[in-house]
Parts: structure tokens; sequence; C-alpha cells
């Protein structure tokens, strides 16, 4: 289960490539490369923009992926923060092996760069297509993975969300 949203201004993506593309030094198992885990602590402008506009899809993100009667929710949406956020760029064979979130309670996946080609994001099994300025809010503790890249540059701002 996961929920999408689209971002409305996409020019802040090339932005946002080259601020993780400046980060982003640490290759993790399957080949990809990843900024430090705590971008929204570093006070980047244009990860504070993406973030705040995140913040604002929380509720609804929160009210489509509970279940049961959301009249009487036991949650408080305004309880929902970042918690981690980094960025992750997969160049031609790069790849994220299949790993959850737990025990966050939400992760977030932003497509910043999708080039023709893009692996999608795969969660519990269902392919979910890379597509530029798509948010994919999903609950933390679902597997998830990314196959092997067929193109350089594919490039996410993805993260974690508590409780």
């Amino acid at each position: 289960m996961y929920c999408t949203f689209e971002y409305p201004y996409r020019d802040i993506n090339d932005r946002l490539y080259n601020i993780i593309d400046s980060w982003s030094k640490k290759e993790i198992p399957g080949g990809a490369f990843l900024t430090p885990m705590n971008l929204q602590t570093h006070n980047i402008k244009d990860i504070a923009i993406i973030l705040a506009w995140l913040k604002k899809c929380l509720p609804s993100a929160a009210s489509q992926l509970s279940v049961g009667d959301n009249d009487n929710s036991l949650y408080k949406g305004s309880e929902l923060k970042v918690d981690q956020c980094w960025g992750i760029i997969y160049n031609k064979g790069g790849k994220v092996i299949k790993h959850n979130h737990f025990p966050y309670a939400l992760s977030f996946v932003y497509f910043i760069k999708s080039p023709r080609g893009s692996s999608p994001l795969i969660i519990e099994g269902k392919r979910i297509k890379a597509e530029e300025g798509k948010l994919i809010l999903f609950h933390a503790s679902q597997t998830h993975w990314c196959n092997p890249s067929k193109v350089n540059g594919r490039c996410c701002l993805v993260g974690n969300i508590r409780y």
C-alpha cells in the first residue's frame, strides 16, 4: 500500500540533483551512492522547500494509508515528523537491496531525476514507475528495493517519518 503526490514546481529538481550529487560520497551495498542521512539538518534551502511540501502531504497520506474509520483516528497527523532524509544516486548497475525501515511509521521517495530506462521502485513486489516530481509515501515496514539501473543519473530524495 502506498500513495502518490505530484510536486508542481519541477524546476527545483536540477538544483536538488546538484546538491545530492555534491553530497553523495558513500557507496552502499548494491552500488548506489548516498548522502548523509540527515540532510534535513543542514539548512539547505531546496531540501527545506521540498520537505515543507512533503509535510503538507502527510495528513492526506496518513488518511490514505490508515485502516478503519478515519473520522475516529487515534493518531494526530501533526505528530508525523521527518526524522531522516538523504539523497541517493544510481548510475548504471547501481541498485538497492531488499530492505525496510521498521520501526519508522512511514518512508518516502521523491524522484528527482528519472532518465528514460530508470529502474522502478518496487514495494512488496509492486513496481512503481520512476517519474520526476513524483512523491511516494508508504509504510516503513514494507519491503522495498530497486533493481540494477540500466542508465546513469537516477536520483531520489528519500527518508523516514516517525510518529
